[in-house]
């Protein structure tokens, strides 16, 4: 099995799209994924699911839970 999400047989509307496609690997899609879990269940007010979405990322590496925390903060001036 492949451990890249998109095959050559997904054709790109661009080169640039051809070869994002072709080095985005199921790890980092996975990630991507939790990000937006996570950012969706803030903005629903879901702490539960953020915290579960936190959980899994732990699980899978340890710095995300830091990552997934600050990421929506705004950067300082």
């Amino acid at each position: 099995m492949s451990p890249f999400v998109l095959s050559d047989a997904d054709l790109a509307a661009t080169e640039l799209g051809r070869k994002r496609r072709a080095t985005t690997t199921v790890a980092d899609a996975t990630i991507a994924a939790l990000f937006a879990d996570y950012a969706d269940a803030r903005a629903a007010g879901r702490h539960d699911v953020a915290q579960l979405v936190l959980d899994h990322a732990y699980a899978i590496d340890p710095a995300l839970v830091d990552e997934l925390a600050g990421f929506d903060y705004p950067a300082a001036a």
